[in-house]
């Protein structure tokens, strides 16, 4: 019978995922206004994770892009 099978969903726990990019020369300045920043935002966001991402100043548009796409297609880990 087809149906005889068990099967079980995937106890893996999705979320939204948020990311804020900082430049990376000043992320020390700021960080504990980002963490503040970021714990509003998932405070706010039910089932929202919030990761904070420093980027040196030379990354192009495209970098930040790909970093996002990575971030959507594989989570972060």
């Amino acid at each position: 019978m087809f149906f005889s099978q068990q099967t079980f969903a995937d106890e893996e726990k999705f979320y939204n995922l948020v990311s804020v990019i900082v430049d990376e020369d000043i992320y020390d300045d700021v960080r504990s206004k980002l963490v503040r920043y970021t714990q509003d935002i998932q405070g706010v966001l039910e089932n929202t994770r919030v990761v904070i991402l420093p980027t040196p100043s030379t990354a192009t548009s495209l970098d930040i892009a790909s970093l996002n796409e990575k971030l959507y297609f594989e989570g972060y880990k």
